[in-house]
């Protein structure tokens, strides 16, 4: 089944910011690296999915994440699609930190 891989670093600045976005029938998932964190940060990692071809996103899932991670590779379950899911990640408190990504594209 072919892939196609996503990955690279994203810088925080207050505002909510894409990691990856989906448009297709495909499936995502993947790994988020928190281990800049530090006691007094906090992120909003969101999940939204679009189940109709000209429909909107609708928020799917929230996690609200502080301080320093004890085990800092956070993983997103991977996700079917046909019309859409997008990913996002938003600090909300602390020192801006930049984050690593990595996630898998598959065709379902």
């Amino acid at each position: 089944m072919p892939a196609a891989w996503v990955e690279g670093s994203i810088t925080m600045d207050g505002t909510e910011q894409t990691l990856v976005e989906v448009t297709t029938a495909r499936s995502v998932d993947g790994y988020l690296d928190l281990s800049p964190m530090q006691n007094g940060d906090e992120i909003v990692i969101r999940l939204y999915g679009k189940i109709k071809s000209d429909g909107e996103y609708r928020l799917y899932e929230d996690a609200k994440i502080a301080g320093a991670q004890p085990k800092p590779l956070f993983y997103i379950h991977r996700r079917p699609t046909r019309y859409g899911w997008k990913i996002t990640i938003q600090q909300t408190a602390g020192t801006y930190r930049t984050f690593d990504y990595q996630f898998v594209l598959t065709l379902v």
